[in-house]
């Protein structure tokens, strides 16, 4: 099992398209196709029904798909940590910020960031609130600047959900706090 395949499969059954997949990764279907091969011979279980042109998760594969986000979570976190001790700011950061945020507050913070940290790959979604705040529960960015949050997060509930690297801010928060504990103060 490889980091190639597992990201393959995540990918179709965030899509529920192989070809959407392909193209998202871009990669050809046929490697794709072989990648979810792979990995289903590599787990001896189908994990896709494949109905015409529609895509959709086993019982196995249901059951792979948060242990396989969880994976490549771990190794980008992994990636991440041995990179940081070079002393230097780079590589990836997935975002979303409300329109609120993004048309009042983040255009100066934007700017010195990309000043401050060239080697950064900023992938910025403009995004509802609500949507914005799903993407970061359920890994798919790293970080959201929210106006308000659909439900009150708990430093306990953060903890729980094994959210160790993640924040969220309100409005109201400086979008770069002194320091991480100030984050929560509301």
């Amino acid at each position: 099992m490889d980091s190639n395949s597992l990201q393959a499969f995540v990918t179709v059954a965030d899509n529920e398209s192989f070809s959407l997949a392909a193209e998202q990764l871009f990669l050809t279907q046929s490697a794709i196709s072989k990648r979810i091969a792979l990995l289903e011979e590599q787990l001896d279980s189908k994990l896709f029904d494949r109905i015409g042109r529609k895509v959709s998760l086993t019982e196995a594969g249901n059951t792979l798909l948060p242990q396989a986000r969880q994976i490549l979570r771990q190794l980008q976190d992994a990636k991440r940590s041995l990179h940081d001790l070079q002393g230097q700011v780079s590589g990836n950061l997935s975002m979303a910020a409300s329109h609120h945020i993004s048309l009042h507050r983040l255009p100066p913070v934007l700017r010195r960031f990309t000043k401050e940290c060239p080697e950064v790959d900023l992938d910025l979604r403009f995004d509802a609130s609500e949507i914005a705040y799903e993407g970061v529960l359920k890994g798919d960015l790293e970080l959201a600047l929210i106006t308000l949050s659909p439900s009150p997060i708990s430093r306990s509930m953060h903890k729980k959900s094994g959210m160790t690297r993640y924040a969220m801010w309100s409005a109201r928060t400086t979008l770069w706090p002194a320091s991480p504990a100030s984050a929560w103060k509301n």
